[in-house]
């Protein structure tokens, strides 16, 4: 091959290699390291649906751990974690140094050009605190507290105009300043807050003043540029045609852009109310209702887990950041890895802890199809339908009342406190159910059910109430005077009788349960009974003469001595 032939073809594939490369983004992945005073053991659970690799090189002797377990799998965390915003506070700040003639962008920003203003952007960074919950397959709102910072990314480029030289009219042109005049956070178009201009704004936000809980917030910046533009104009040529005496001009060309990027987001702002008791052996009844998808609630000995998990994993739109300038576009890896937190569910409905000292009563609630996780994310999903509560109803063992009913929520930093006084009060009495048997033959019995206060003898109308009274599996309801009459077929040995109150949050007062039992004598049975209503008082009698005798010495006993 001719040498001259085999150099001209290197230096075209080398030439070709070289516009491959900036052409192709470049693949980002998570830090090897902590930063931004993110701890050790929480920083390697953070990247979930990043490439799992346990055999990457490094010495497995050397890795905690949890740095272990995090290279192999994704790890899900109880509650959201806080570190999320911790990084993304720091890697907000790591944008690249900016200059006039680039534009640093993500490759999915929406750009907008004019005259001298090239390639301006604004981009949503990180709302938080917030979480994505993914309800369902269809519902997946982007959670946010209802105070909280957006952070952004804003960059732009000046195209200074060549000079023209040529002719009888010289242009010359100069940049003489350029800025990013205001930045803006608008929610639902307006405006929320302002600050000066920066290309990594942090603008803080309220919902206070917002109605309705869906809201959309646009970042909003104004660039403006003004350049000076001196023209000359010959006035005066000599016999050979060149300019001796030229006129000037100066102006000032001006350009302003605004850009704006927008997110939908759902205010989340926990509320809670419900109903509160006292049981007659001091237990606690309580029943929380809530507004929002929620983690649970504390109890003083306990507490109730939600149906929820969460993860945190990297803005895939940020893996890559494009320079654009006057002579192209280059792509380069992103220092920048905003993270995202995410809930999901993972149980069918909510739980009890401890299960000795918390009881669910019931829970209120709609039957919902879990939502599939991206293909990336390497978690335990359900594939059940759950139960997405809206209400819980528990009993807990606790030697105390609480003075504030407390409830977290899915968006870190928020959750809702109520004084337990502002709770429906609701009184549970002990309830006293007896059964008499009123009548009996070889096949049936004829049992009276009477049901009362235990403390105040009041009778309890069961037709009236919910709950009800079963009598050997009949199921029977009192009237006004708290009484039953049934007739049932005559079952061997006895009758009992269970009284199961209605919810005592739904039936005002409350009761607790009671049961009771009689023994049906047949002819065997009516003998022993009669034999001992009579051995009973007889029994006394002679252990009373005994007694006597022994300490009386009168030589009584046994009272057939003297026969």
């Amino acid at each position: 091959m001719d040498s001259n032939y085999a150099l001209g073809f290197i230096l075209v594939m080398s030439a070709s290699l070289i516009a491959m490369t900036a052409a192709v983004p470049v693949s980002a992945h998570p830090p090897n390291s902590t930063d931004h005073g993110v701890p050790e053991e929480t920083f390697h659970k953070l990247w979930s649906g990043d490439r799992d690799n346990t055999t990457d090189g490094a010495n497995l002797s050397t890795r905690s751990a949890v740095e272990q377990l995090g290279k192999g799998t994704d790890i899900p965390f109880d509650s959201p974690p806080q570190a999320a915003e911790q990084w993304n506070r720091g890697d907000h700040q790591e944008f690249p140094s900016t200059n006039r003639s680039v534009s640093i962008h993500p490759s999915d920003s929406n750009l907008d050009s004019g005259q001298f203003i090239k390639e301006a952007y604004a981009e949503v960074f990180a709302v938080q605190p917030s979480t994505r919950a993914r309800l369902s397959p269809s519902r997946q709102p982007l959670y946010v507290a209802p105070n909280g910072t957006l952070r952004g990314t804003i960059d732009y480029r000046v195209a200074v105009p060549p000079d023209d030289t040529s002719g009888d009219r010289r242009v010359y042109w100069s940049l003489e300043s350029h800025q990013v005049e205001e930045t803006v956070l608008l929610v639902n178009g307006s405006e929320e807050t302002t600050a000066g201009g920066s290309h990594t704004p942090a603008l803080s936000y309220s919902l206070g003043r917002y109605a309705g809980e869906k809201h959309q917030f646009t970042l909003q910046a104004d660039i403006s540029v003004r350049l000076r533009k001196e023209v000359e104009i010959c006035t005066t040529h000599n016999d050979d045609g060149d300019c001796t005496s030229w006129q000037g001009s100066v102006s000032y060309p001006a350009e302003s852009v605004t850009v704006t990027d927008s997110i939908a987001i759902t205010e989340y702002d926990l509320e809670v109310s419900g109903f509160i008791a006292e049981y007659p052996n001091d237990d606690l009844g309580l029943v929380v209702y809530k507004n929002q998808p929620w983690l649970g609630y504390q109890l003083p000995n306990g507490d109730v887990r939600g149906v929820w998990r969460f993860y945190s994993t990297r803005d895939t739109d940020w893996d890559t950041l494009v320079y654009s300038s006057n002579d192209g576009q280059r792509t380069a890896q992103s220092p920048l890895q905003p993270l995202q937190v995410n809930a999901y569910p993972i149980e069918t409905g909510p739980t009890p802890s401890p299960r000795q000292n918390v009881t669910i009563l019931d829970v209120y609630g709609t039957s919902t199809s879990p939502p599939t996780l991206p293909s990336n994310i390497h978690l335990d999903v359900l594939t059940d339908q759950y139960t997405a509560s809206y209400g819980i109803a528990t009993r807990a063992t606790t030697d105390e009342q609480p003075e504030t009913v407390r409830a977290w929520g899915l968006v870190r930093g928020v959750r809702a406190e109520r004084p337990a006084d502002e709770f429906a009060q609701i009184q549970i009495s002990e309830s006293n159910l007896t059964l008499e048997v009123v009548n009996q033959t070889e096949n049936t019995v004829t049992v009276r059910v009477t049901l009362q206060n235990a403390n105040t003898g009041a009778p309890i109308n069961t037709n009236e109430r919910g709950g009800e009274i079963v009598v050997n599996g009949q199921q029977v309801n009192t009237s006004g005077n708290g009484t039953v009459t049934t007739t049932i077929e005559r079952p061997p040995g006895g009758v009992s009788t269970q009284y199961e109150p209605g919810h005592w949050w739904l039936n005002s007062p409350g009761y607790a349960s009671d049961s009771d039992t009689v023994l049906l004598q047949g002819s065997v049975l009516r003998l022993v009974s009669t034999l001992f209503r009579i051995g009973v008082p007889v029994s006394l009698f002679l252990l009373a003469v005994f007694l006597i005798d022994r300490i009386t010495g009168w030589r009584i006993w046994p009272p057939w001595r003297s026969l």
